[in-house]
């Protein structure tokens, strides 16, 4: 049975590519019954979209969102940057079905600001927007050799799967973020404008924690949905409170099962530092 939960949000599906886990999204989806549905960016990866290589799996997934708008829930489309050709169309409404570059919610008396995360991320904005399309298509062509590994591995009944694909990207964000503080600007915009909840997506590292901004010192708890490339995560917020939840796959008994779990310490991106 689904649960019923008041707001979902779901960033960095990245459909029509390799890296997206379709399967276990469209088993997540059917598990949960949202109010409110935020899809905050890169949904579909229109930057390596060929529709000639669209896998049937995600179609799934499209026609679960359309059954989503038929049944009149509020979605929102927050456009990131591997789907930033629909920023043009901010203010775009349909029935109940919006696009907008940000959002702002009041939740329980608390201003909640949702956006993807990638206006001031250097390395996918201006000249290096190029170069940033030419790496994505280079890397989801990596990830399609490493699940063809991954596949092998299944056959042969080994239990620790490569997984050379989330190495190489958790490397790459860190050492953009280290180059680049994106985050740290949301931040401060956010302690300016009062802002007391942001929830980004982007640098596909999911996570919560409460963060001060140099500047006036306000804190502002800051979520990240994570993704559904490696991490598989969302944000579900119920009876006013946000829980961080991921799908885990049973490599041992080769199914999959869904288990609502909370992220441990170790789980946690280290700019993250802690849950709530």
């Amino acid at each position: 049975m689904a649960r019923d939960i008041d707001i979902l949000v779901l960033s960095d599906l990245h459909l029509g590519t390799n890296q997206c886990r379709a399967g276990r999204l469209y088993k997540y989806l059917k598990s949960v019954n949202p109010k409110m549905l935020i899809l905050n960016g890169d949904i579909i990866d229109i930057w390596l979209l060929d529709f000639k290589k669209w896998p049937k799996k995600h179609t799934k997934v499209l026609a679960y969102l359309f059954n989503l708008m038929t049944a009149n829930i509020p979605i929102y489309y927050l456009p990131g940057n591997h789907d930033d050709y629909l920023k043009q169309f901010d203010g775009l409404t349909f029935n109940n079905f919006k696009i907008q570059n940000e959002l702002i919610l009041d939740l329980a008396g608390r201003k909640t600001w949702f956006m993807h995360g990638d206006k001031h991320d250097k390395s996918v904005n201006g000249t290096k927007r190029d170069i940033a399309i030419r790496a994505g298509k280079a890397f989801d062509s990596f990830v399609g050799f490493n699940r063809f590994i991954n596949g092998w591995e299944n056959f042969l009944g080994v239990k620790d799967r490569t997984n050379f694909s989330k190495s190489l990207k958790d490397r790459t964000k860190s050492a953009i973020k280290k180059n680049n503080d994106f985050e740290q600007q949301y931040i401060e915009e956010a302690a300016l404008n009062k802002v007391d909840t942001l929830v980004c997506g982007h640098v596909h590292q999911p996570g919560m924690t409460k963060v001060s901004a140099m500047q006036n010192k306000r804190h502002v708890d800051y979520l990240n949905s994570g993704d559904w490339t490696e991490n598989c995560t969302s944000l579900e917020y119920v009876d006013g409170k946000w829980t961080l939840y991921r799908y885990r796959y049973n490599y041992t008994k080769h199914e999959s099962v869904l288990k609502n779990v909370r992220f441990t310490q170790s789980d946690i991106y280290p700019f993250l530092e802690k849950q709530d």
